[in-house]
Order: structure tokens, then C-alpha cells, then sequence
């Protein structure tokens, strides 16, 4: 999907990725984010197990993928907004700054 993990297959077990719309099926069927291991720290990502019985039923892993996929979209989406909201507060930020510092005589 356009270089973007939307799965990921650690010590036999599948994970997806979770996002607003989806994380819900996951915290539902009691699933745990995949915790990533790096120099003695531990990150949870936003990755979290597949139920077996979802993997052993092909439509319902189907619908799974799907929704995993489609939170790359909104992720990506997010990121946007994220960057345009931060493009916004430094050109306020900035317009602040040159007014606080402006000499009225």
C-alpha cells in the first residue's frame, strides 16, 4: 500500500493496524497491541493480534484487512490536518512575536 504497513506477522501470530475506526474489534475480543522491543525500551504500536478465529474465517478476515487498510488513508489524512494545524500556529505565533515586538512612539 504504497510502501505503508497495514499488517504485520511477528512469532506466528498476525497483527493489523488499529486506528478510531477499528480499534474497537480488537479491545472487544480482548487483542493487545504488538509491543516493539528497541535498546531495553518497549513502544506498544498501534498494531494489535488478530483473534483466531477471525483468521479462520476468510470473509471475516477480509473485512478486518479492510478496515486496517483504510486506516492508513485516515492516518494519512490525520497527518495532513496535523501539518496544516502546525503550519497555522507558527504563522501565528510568529505574527504574535512581530507584534508584541513592534515600538509604537
Amino acid at each position: 500500500m504504497n510502501g505503508k504497513m497495514f499488517a504485520l506477522v511477528r512469532e506466528k501470530s498476525l497483527y493489523l493496524k488499529a486506528g478510531s475506526s477499528n480499534v474497537a474489534d480488537f479491545l472487544l475480543t480482548g487483542q493487545l497491541p504488538y509491543i516493539h522491543q528497541c535498546f531495553g525500551e518497549y513502544f506498544p504500536t498501534n498494531f494489535y493480534s488478530v483473534p483466531l478465529n477471525v483468521i479462520e474465517d476468510e470473509v471475516q478476515l477480509t473485512r478486518w484487512i479492510a478496515k486496517a487498510i483504510r486506516q492508513l488513508a485516515q492516518a494519512k489524512e490525520s497527518a495532513k490536518a496535523s501539518s496544516a494545524l502546525d503550519s497555522r500556529q507558527k504563522k501565528t505565533a510568529t505574527i504574535r512575536s512581530a507584534v508584541s515586538n513592534t515600538f509604537f512612539f
